[in-house]
């Protein structure tokens, strides 16, 4: 039979290399997993004295300078915490076992810092759930409630499962908003940036030249001019006034009241706030569907929901939900809110009826991300042609007006 080389975990967590004959990798995984050992590699030959020899140790001090070790911890590293730790679960690992074995395979310092400590707490006696409520900002309250229910019911391991294909799906939803803004965002700079060079260096040499000829300016060269005089004495000023605004708007932003009215005001944008209301409804959704499948209750459902919004109006709203269940009102009632659209109610109805209403959150979930990705594909449609159209008749009327002083000089001289 071939032979095998491997890297793994024992049970304490420990790395270890090895040998072993086997009919295929499969095989030999399997022998390896009935001993308690979780495989990090396996590969056909006899490999284990080259891994310990100059090669590995290489490795190994080139990892201990990768710059990437010291960024912080992202929701993709969360993703792949939640894939390992239940993965190793199902395959009979015990949590802290687990813990060490998946320190092993982070990068980055500052979570395997928090691995560290959530296994030492765990250790002395801690549930994972309480421990990982000393990292709120790494760990919302909706993963250390769900965590906490898949203690008690034994089922963490599925949970974490869950958790890890809510938090990739939240991810691919910030990735579309943030790919909707980005792009009008860059053309916007790049126009500005275009008309600060003009109106600072083309037009101004432009106009020395025709001071000096002395000649009569037609009325759209006139006014060019005078637009840029009047930007080169008062454009600094302008600038200064917008950036204390922005300034101002950072700063009202930091307050509960400030940002409800930030964020009041991007809802009302006609493509934008469709945007952040669709992203909203969808993370709503799978959030809901999460909770009610793990054996939340509706009521702690909603309030964990509206911990995790980042929009404080649409917060409100379902903070005034959960007040509505409260009083025992159904879910579709109690949802009915501003900012909420009339499809959500309408499918919450339909899942109360039918006792599956984990399974119709989730549907609704994927139904408004599709409206997400057709709103940014609209958006990318409508700005690209609005921006071009913008810029280009800014130029135009810029060569325009040289062209027709040109002209001018041009009939003066002759």
């Amino acid at each position: 039979m071939p032979l095998f080389s491997y890297e793994a975990l024992d049970g304490a967590g420990k790395k270890i290399l090895g040998r072993l004959e086997a009919g295929n990798d499969k095989e030999a995984v399997r022998t390896l997993r009935d001993q308690s050992v979780f495989v990090l590699s396996i590969r056909e030959g006899d490999h284990v004295g080259a891994e310990r020899g100059f090669r590995a140790q290489l490795n190994h001090g080139l990892s201990l300078v990768n710059p990437l070790r010291f960024l912080p911890v992202v929701k993709g590293d969360l993703v792949q915490f939640f894939h390992q730790i239940s993965l190793m679960l199902r395959s009979g690992y015990t949590l802290v076992p687990a813990l060490k074995a998946t320190r092993e395979m982070q990068m980055k310092i500052s979570f395997i810092r928090v691995i560290d400590q959530l296994a030492e707490s765990i250790s002395a006696g801690a549930s994972l759930s309480a421990a990982m409520k000393s990292y709120a900002k790494l760990f919302p309250p909706m993963m250390v409630n769900l965590i906490s229910i898949g203690e008690r019911s034994g089922n963490l391991d599925s949970i974490l499962e869950r958790l890890a294909e809510n938090v990739e799906q939240s991810k691919e939803l910030k990735r579309q908003l943030i790919g909707a803004m980005l792009y009008p965002t860059i053309v916007l700079l790049c126009s500005v940036g275009l008309v600060v060079y003009m109106v600072k260096k083309v037009i101004p040499s432009f106009a020395s030249f025709l001071s000096a000829r002395s000649s009569s300016l037609p009325s759209s060269t006139q006014r060019m001019m005078d637009v840029s005089e009047w930007a080169l004495q008062w454009g600094g000023l302008v600038f200064g006034i917008f950036g204390v605004f922005i300034f101002c708007v950072l700063v009202a932003y930091t307050t509960r009241p400030g940002k409800k009215v930030v964020d009041g005001a991007i809802l009302m944008q006609p493509l934008i706030g469709k945007a952040v209301q669709f992203s909203a409804m969808a993370q709503t959704g799978w959030s809901l569907s999460l909770c009610l499948r793990s054996g939340l209750p509706a009521l702690d459902a909603l309030r964990i929901n509206a911990e995790a919004m980042q929009n404080a109006v649409i917060r409100e709203s379902f903070e005034k939900a959960a007040e509505e269940l409260l009083l025992g009102r159904s879910l579709s009632k109690a949802i009915d809110q501003p900012h909420v659209p009339l499809m959500m109610r309408h499918m919450a109805a339909v899942g109360e009826k039918s006792g599956e209403l984990d399974t119709v959150m989730f549907d609704v979930g994927v139904f408004f991300q599709k409206e997400l990705a057709a709103k940014v594909k609209m958006m990318s449609v409508l700005i690209e042609p609005v921006m071009i159209i913008g810029v280009g008749a800014l130029v135009g009327f810029v060569y325009y007006s040289l062209f027709q002083a040109v002209m001018s000089v041009s009939k003066g001289g002759m």
